[in-house]
């Protein structure tokens, strides 16, 4: 496959400074990704695609599958929540209509950005600008543990 795909969309992308700073001044230790994710009602494949016909939603779950299971070895890429957006708790809803939120823990910053360079990879990229049609990636550090025993304390 071509890189970037027919459909590409440099809008749902890091840029190239973005990742020259995750990898120049990223984190070290553990890297989660807290993802935002609104779908396409239709997956925008590129024309004669064999997925064509799939919603944005079916088709993120394919290169879904590709970060976590394909290039699994390269990414160890660990998938600590995803879910439904029920709704917007605090802020206007019609300001932030997000339909997934997921969270993945990468063992470190080289680890995310060696999955970004590995060819299936690439590859699986049709899949994600078929499928999304915005989204917000934050970058934080950090230990699940961490956060895990902040949250605790915060709550009683």
């Amino acid at each position: 496959m071509s890189f970037p795909p027919a459909n590409h969309d440099p809008a749902i992308d890091p840029t190239a400074d973005q990742v020259r700073d995750l990898r120049d001044h990223g984190p070290d230790g553990p890297v989660v990704m807290l993802n935002l994710l609104k779908f396409h009602d239709r997956a925008r494949y590129p024309e004669g695609h064999p997925d064509s016909g799939l919603s944005g939603a079916e088709a993120y779950a394919r290169y879904q599958h590709a970060f976590t299971v394909t290039v699994g070895a390269t990414s160890q890429a660990e998938l600590l929540f995803e879910g439904p957006v029920d709704q917007v708790f605090i802020g206007d809803p019609a300001a932030n209509p997000w339909d997934k939120c997921l969270i993945v823990r990468y063992p470190s910053r080289r680890h995310f950005l060696a999955m970004m360079a590995d060819p299936p990879y690439r590859d699986a990229l049709v899949h994600r600008y078929a499928g999304l049609a915005r989204t917000l990636l934050f970058q934080m550090h950090g230990s699940c543990d961490e956060r895990a025993a902040f949250a605790a304390t915060f709550l009683r």
